[in-house]
């Protein structure tokens, strides 16, 4: 989690430095739920961290959360598999990715 903690300092600054426990719940929650389910779709990050009350910050911008998606990406922990129609209400966008949990391994096509 240091590490993770580290990169997501990199590739998440403003969030990192506003909320830095937002930032470590966000990481400790989306491991548990990539545990959980090798596949999920991009909108399930948020509910998924709401449920278990990791908020996001009034300081932060809504698109932290897609931020975060995309630094788990960037973490290594999360492999795109392709474009589905959203799941989730809150979501506005036509499609979004579905991704494989890379916390197992490589991913193999």
């Amino acid at each position: 989690m240091e590490n993770a903690m580290d990169l997501a300092n990199k590739c998440w600054k403003k969030a990192f430095d506003v909320a830095p426990e937002f930032v470590a719940g966000y990481l400790s929650t989306a491991e548990q739920l990539l545990i959980e389910k090798p596949e999920v779709l991009g909108d399930e990050f948020k509910e998924y961290c709401t449920t278990r009350k990791v908020y996001r910050p009034a300081t932060l911008h809504p698109n932290v959360w897609v931020s975060g998606v995309r630094a788990l990406k960037t973490l290594g922990w999360i492999h795109p598999i392709e474009k589905v129609e959203p799941t989730k209400a809150h979501n506005h966008m036509p499609a979004v990715t579905k991704w494989r949990s890379m916390l197992y391994g490589k991913y193999l096509d």
